[in-house]
């Protein structure tokens, strides 16, 4: 279960592999930094605080899209990208890994079939892309109203 305004995925503590001076990885020995970068990225040990803490914090500007705050929209959009990069450097760092390995992770997501990854994969590339993002990030929106909806029914 989750605290927040955003339902998140329960995950258990993340474990942190540490490889000092991030030598080269097989795609066997990157496959877990995939998974873990799926958690990461959806519950709320990870990336996920930091969704949660964004929308309070701008709760105002994402009940519905206003023309009157578009570029208060690009503002937020820059920090969020910001944000978000920022932490997956942590992320990497945490990891043992480089931005090297962070693309094979993405690639062999790209060819694994997983829904998940591919979801994962899609999320980080649109953070760059401000039209992306701004549709996704309302998109994320309304899914998290609607369960909240379905949630306060089966109460």
């Amino acid at each position: 279960s989750t605290s927040g305004p955003v339902d998140l995925l329960f995950c258990p503590r993340l474990v942190v592999v540490a490889v000092a001076g991030a030598p080269a990885m097989d795609v066997e020995q990157l496959r877990p930094h995939a998974e873990r970068l799926k958690e990461w990225l959806l519950c709320e040990e990870g990336f996920g605080a930091t969704l949660n803490v964004f929308f309070v914090e701008n709760k105002d500007y994402f009940d519905s899209y206003s023309e009157e705050h578009a570029l208060h929209y690009t503002t937020l959009w820059r920090m969020f990208a910001d944000k978000f990069e920022g932490e997956v450097q942590g992320w990497l760092s945490d990891e043992g890994l480089t931005e090297d390995h962070l693309e094979a992770i993405l690639q062999l997501g790209r060819e694994g079939g997983d829904p998940d990854i591919e979801l994962v994969i899609d999320t980080m590339m649109q953070v760059l892309e401000y039209d992306k993002w701004i549709k996704n990030i309302f998109e994320i929106k309304q899914r998290i109203a609607k369960r909240r909806i379905v949630h306060a029914k089966r109460k």
